[in-house]
């Protein structure tokens, strides 16, 4: 049986798209809510793509597609369950603020302060070093860009946290944790 082209695939596709859809978005609307219909009927039309050479020609496509219809109206409401479930198990749980303990020092304060005022991409670069206890290269990669880059973003990101802080960079130090070598070389940098 010959494969047939790109174009004839398409062409059969937007026939049974434009013939059908009518009908399927009708079926869909009367039996979801109304803001995940068209997800579902682009579901059901993505279904129809990938399956595109299992369908059969008219007049028993029209069959085919109401079949995974039903699928996907039957896999919609299992999902919406699931979340109303979920959301009711949420609001019975009491809500515990999220607690500091009494004695935080200090200087823990001021450089979690100083971290809010940051840009988010300092502040990111600064979590993955030195709360994720990532090595510069895993950062660097985990960002999608050279060691060397990495490493002329952290110090950026940590002069900059040193300005927020308003303190000598010696002073910095002593604030944050001293670097500790690894058997690959890295530093990191205990919290």
């Amino acid at each position: 049986m010959p494969i047939p082209s790109v174009d004839a695939r398409l062409a059969r596709f937007e026939a049974i798209y434009e013939g059908r859809y009518l009908e399927i978005s009708g079926y869909v609307r009367r039996r979801v809510a109304e803001q995940d219909a068209a997800d579902v009927i682009a579901e059901i039309f993505m279904v129809a793509w990938r399956r595109l050479d299992r369908i059969p020609s008219p007049p028993e496509d029209r069959l085919w597609l109401f079949g995974v219809a039903r699928r996907c109206v039957a896999d919609n409401r299992r999902s919406r369950v699931r979340r109303l479930r979920l959301r009711s198990r949420l609001e019975q749980q009491p809500l515990q603020p999220a607690q500091r303990p009494d004695d935080a020092e200090p200087a823990h304060e001021r450089v979690r302060l100083a971290l809010e005022h940051l840009r988010s991409s300092d502040r990111e670069i600064l979590q993955l070093v030195l709360w994720d206890e990532l090595s510069h290269s895993e950062a660097a990669t985990l960002l999608g860009c050279s060691v060397n880059a990495f490493e002329l973003r952290y110090r950026r990101a940590r002069t900059r946290l040193r300005e927020a802080l308003g303190t000598p960079p010696d002073a910095f130090e002593s604030i944050a944790p001293a670097p500790i070598a690894t058997s690959e070389g890295w530093r990191i940098y205990p919290t």
